[in-house]
């Protein structure tokens, strides 16, 4: 008969089924490798704007807290029924991933022309200043835009 206290050589206890763990494992590996895509992509594109630079460094800051949570899980900080919390970020960083490359390489219509009427109140702006118009403008007092004159158009 068998002690109660002593356990079988071949009995296995897990705290989270291998199922879910190999789930797991095959999750952070595509998200991974969605986050070394997107951040490729926002770098190589990065020359057009730089604006996707910051891109680049949002999707690599979430890559290092996806890298923290898994190590929390791996270490024990987070408890083993937490295994769902990797899931959530995991799955917040896919959609991040997703919408940053479709930000990159969005194309956008050019501006359609418009044939807006001429409206008086806005004028062209295309005048110059000389030194001897601020001087007298400095000494006389006047009310108008007579003594500017405009550059020629070209």
């Amino acid at each position: 008969m068998a002690d109660s206290k002593s356990t079988e050589v071949d009995a296995i206890y897990y705290d989270v089924s291998p199922y879910i763990i190999i789930l797991l494992r095959m999750f952070n590996f595509i998200v991974l490798l969605m986050a070394v895509v997107s951040l490729v992509i926002c770098i190589v594109q990065g020359k057009e704007n730089n604006t996707y630079y910051l891109l680049a460094a949002n999707t690599g800051i979430s890559g290092i807290v996806c890298l923290v949570v898994n190590w929390w899980y791996k270490s024990g900080d987070l408890g083993p029924e937490k295994y769902w919390y990797i899931f959530l970020v995991g799955t917040v960083i896919l959609f991040q991933c997703i919408t940053t490359d479709i930000f990159v390489y969005r194309v956008l219509p050019p501006p359609e022309p418009t044939n807006a009427p001429y409206h008086p109140s806005v004028r062209p702006r295309n005048f110059t200043i000389n030194w001897f118009s601020l001087l007298e403008a400095s000494t006389k007092p006047h009310f108008g835009l007579d003594d500017i004159t405009t550059a020629p158009s070209r």
